[in-house]
């Protein structure tokens, strides 16, 4: 893996616009049309995304899974975990974590909920807004995220997911992200959109789907780089940041951050994007729904 540069390209102004930008082109679709879509999807998402990709999912999803590391006892929150695939095969890598699984979609989490029960593991399911996690300070030692944040609120879900982690925890990343070479941007968002609109297509997708082919590629274009989701976690306030990207130049990248260790003595330090996020939580956080 690549560690990220100490010295940051972009600042917390830069952040809060591009988020900023972000909820003003998509906040109606993540709303409306995304949960529909996921409600549509759950029997078929594996193998849609396969399909999409032309077999490359499995192997960047394994790339993933191989770079996160796992301790017997771990406890480990998957954040927008859809059908349980990323838990199934960490539980499959070491069997003797706690998973916890978190997402706002039931229906995701209900087939998740059957792949673990044939699997024989349990997997605690918990259907709540990922933007404000129902959990204690320092509950987690790894947290991860995976194929998800393109359809999130970055400057809410960070924060969030820094907040759970133990100090010295750690965040692992992926997603398919904007490649930095504008002429593989401009062939890579045009593929999208053929491999979308096919698999729909070919899975007989409901209209809410097939309604929402052009937004999955426009998502990738306002979404950011490796090297700027590197500084937005930066940003955000974790440390010891690495990415390593996969196919297809940057298409695909792994990033893991660590939540800092408490100094052992009082430092001052300027305040970080994630601390004025951290003076704003609200003390009380609504209960989960478990299923």
């Amino acid at each position: 893996m690549v560690t990220a540069p100490c010295a940051l390209s972009h600042d917390r102004h830069w952040f809060s616009r591009r988020e900023g930008m972000r909820r003003a082109r998509f906040e109606r679709i993540w709303a409306d049309a995304v949960p529909k879509v996921f409600q549509d999807v759950p029997t078929y998402y594996r193998k849609g995304n396969i399909v999409a990709s032309l077999g490359i999912w499995e192997l960047w999803v394994w790339q993933f899974v191989r770079s996160v590391e796992l301790r017997p006892g771990s406890r480990v929150l998957d954040v927008a975990a859809g059908t349980n695939d990323l838990g199934l095969r960490l539980l499959r890598k070491q069997p003797r974590i706690a998973l916890t699984a978190i997402d706002r979609s039931a229906e995701m989490q209900a087939h998740g909920q059957t792949l673990a029960r044939r699997a024989g593991v349990r997997i605690d399911s918990v259907i709540h807004d990922v933007h404000q996690l129902p959990f204690a300070d320092d509950s987690f030692d790894v947290v991860t995220l995976q194929a998800a944040s393109r359809h999130l609120q970055l400057d809410k879900v960070l924060p969030e997911i820094r907040r759970v982690l133990r100090p010295g925890g750690v965040f692992y990343h992926c997603d398919m992200l904007k490649p930095e070479n504008r002429a593989l941007e401009w062939l890579y968002l045009r593929f999208l959109r053929l491999s979308v609109a096919w698999t729909a297509s070919m899975f007989g997708s409901s209209d809410a789907s097939r309604r929402c082919v052009s937004y999955f590629s426009d998502a990738i274009q306002a979404f950011y780089t490796p090297r700027e989701l590197s500084e937005v976690l930066a940003i955000c306030g974790f440390s010891a940041i690495r990415c390593e990207t996969s196919v297809w130049g940057g298409m695909v990248a792994f990033h893991a951050a660590q939540k800092p260790q408490p100094a052992s003595q009082p430092q001052t330090r300027e305040p970080t994007w994630a601390d004025d996020v951290d003076r704003r939580a609200a003390d009380v956080r609504p209960q989960a729904r478990r299923r």
